[in-house]
């Protein structure tokens, strides 16, 4: 006589934890600005917390720390900005100013190789369209497009304000969230949700170490390549290429375009080494760089990490794809340590992977490093 009960009961608190998913979702599809700025701020203060909790370690107090933190930080990118800026706003220029020329010898490449093939009609620059396309630039349409822009731009700038405001406030005090959130738990689980949250912190710094180091080796090797091989404009392709590989697989995809096209304009068989120096750089920061920093916290299957970057990227636009990354990574460490590890204490696998890849095991110097930015284990 329970069963039936037990069951319907159980049919009943699905049905409800469905509806509640579905209106969750829905809701936080309706913010989704003020849940990018929060998902934006935890990405910021994780980050920023290393160097404050280092500066802690030796007497600094936390918000004399962040403010040196911000400090050197701003220093870091003023000097960054004297010695690179003025190569790259020549360049830019430069490359600004021939774009109309690479874009017909660009079309004239392309229209060789479709007579090589035979294939469709040649495609010309026609000038007359030009400035009828200029015109339509200014009309109204325009102008309600841009001021579509400023508005947005508006918003982007107040939500950064508020990311950067609550940012410093949870850097300086972080207790409150931590143990705030911990107290929603049981009081036997409290123990064992303070070591989830410290696997989450620990997964997202050796997420951003990895990456900010791979970033600065493609910036600097490719940047050093092209300028090797002689294709023009080094210096700003290797710094967007740095820029755009914050983006796993897809930025070092987008990376090699624009030099591909400029090696083929300049001198085709260039061509060759252009992408012999990308497989190089990928082979060299995929299979070396990032395991011996990101080990296996991030050990995240490229499949899940581009359907990541889609979600991310549709709900929140492009600021998005710079989150799922470490959110796809913090998400991994929660199903593992609450339910992975739940389910393998209920038995042994009958039949486990024969061949499992042994996972890079850091130096000792750059664990001690690492050790160090971390704040007291609970």
């Amino acid at each position: 006589m329970e069963r039936p009960v037990s069951s319907g009961r159980t049919v009943y608190a699905g049905i409800g934890l469905v509806f509640a998913l579905l209106l969750g979702g829905y809701f936080v599809y309706s913010i989704t600005g003020v849940v990018l700025a929060f998902l934006l701020t935890i990405l910021f203060s994780i980050i920023l917390s290393a160097p404050v909790n280092y500066l802690h370690r030796r007497g600094v107090g936390r918000t004399w720390g962040m403010l040196t933190v911000i400090a050197v930080f701003a220093g870091v990118i003023y000097l960054f900005g004297l010695a690179v800026v003025p190569v790259v706003e020549a360049q830019s220029s430069q490359l600004v100013e021939d774009f109309p020329a690479l874009l017909e010898e660009a079309l004239a490449l392309f229209n060789r190789v479709q007579e090589f093939f035979g294939l469709g009609a040649r495609v010309s620059l026609n000038g007359e369209s030009l400035p009828d396309f200029g015109r339509q630039l200014l009309t109204g349409s325009a102008v309600s497009t841009a001021a579509g822009v400023g508005l947005t731009l508006a918003t982007a700038l107040s939500l950064g304000l508020v990311v950067l405001i609550a940012t410093v406030y949870m850097v300086i005090r972080p207790e409150p969230w931590v143990e705030g959130f911990v107290s929603l738990f049981p009081a036997g689980w409290r123990q064992r949700a303070r070591e989830v949250l410290w696997e989450m912190y620990h997964a997202v710094q050796r997420w951003f170490i990895g990456q900010l180091a791979a970033m600065t080796f493609i910036a600097v090797f490719w940047a050093v390549s092209l300028w090797a091989i002689g294709v023009p404009f080094a210096l700003l392709l290797g710094i967007l290429s740095g820029l755009i590989s914050f983006v796993p697989y897809v930025g070092a995809t987008v990376s090699v375009v624009l030099p591909a096209l400029l090696a083929l304009i300049s001198e085709p068989f260039t061509l060759v080494y252009v992408i012999l120096a990308f497989v190089v750089i990928q082979q060299i920061e995929g299979n070396i760089l990032q395991p011996l920093l990101m080990s296996r916290a991030v050990d995240l299957h490229p499949a899940l990490v581009v359907f990541a970057i889609l979600t991310m990227g549709t709900l929140f636009g492009i600021v998005g794809v710079f989150v799922a990354v470490p959110l796809v990574a913090a998400l991994q460490v929660l199903v593992r340590e609450l339910w992975v590890r739940k389910m393998d204490d209920m038995g042994a696998d009958p039949n486990p992977p024969v061949h499992v890849p042994k996972m890079r095991k850091l130096p000792d110097f750059v664990g001690r490093a690492l050790e160090s930015l971390r704040p007291p284990r609970p």
